[in-house]
């Protein structure tokens, strides 16, 4: 019984676990941002070729990387969302960005959304729990759906 509850309490939390998987050339920021994304991507169950396109395009607009580095980058992500025990282990770091960049992001995880040309409902209601969990207004929710929707 000791021995359990010993275990239990030197297990690495999840936000722990996310920052193992750090990935070279990715900020912590940058790298739970692209485990959100990769997150949305997986929510309709399965990471399509139009959405990896999307974050490998991603990932080397805003962060330089490419080939073998941003595929790395996305295995490790995908594997960090498989060992995730809820979204909150990945946006309670995020809330200490700006509201600003907050709002950017929730823009990206819209456009991964709309990667495939096809909004899943199970897609929908995570970025719904994600804009709550970083704190983003419904105004701004329904803005950043619209520009991407319009872009």
């Amino acid at each position: 019984m000791l021995k359990a509850l010993q275990n239990f309490f030197q297990q690495t939390t999840p936000a722990e676990q996310a920052n193992m998987h750090q990935v070279e050339g990715l900020s912590n920021d940058a790298f739970l941002s692209l485990v959100l994304m990769t997150e949305i991507s997986l929510a309709d169950g399965e990471l399509s070729d139009e959405e990896r396109e999307h974050l490998l395009d991603e990932l080397e607009r805003e962060y330089g990387i490419t080939g073998a580095q941003a595929d790395n980058a996305i295995k490790e992500a995908v594997q960090a969302v498989q060992e995730a025990s809820s979204l909150h282990d990945f946006t309670a770091q995020l809330k200490a960005i700006s509201y600003e960049q907050r709002v950017e992001l929730l823009e990206n995880l819209w456009a991964v959304a709309y990667a495939d040309s096809a909004l899943d409902p199970h897609e929908e209601s995570m970025l719904r729990k994600l804009a709550d969990l970083l704190y983003i207004s419904h105004a701004d929710y329904i803005r950043t759906k619209l520009r991407v929707i319009d872009s």
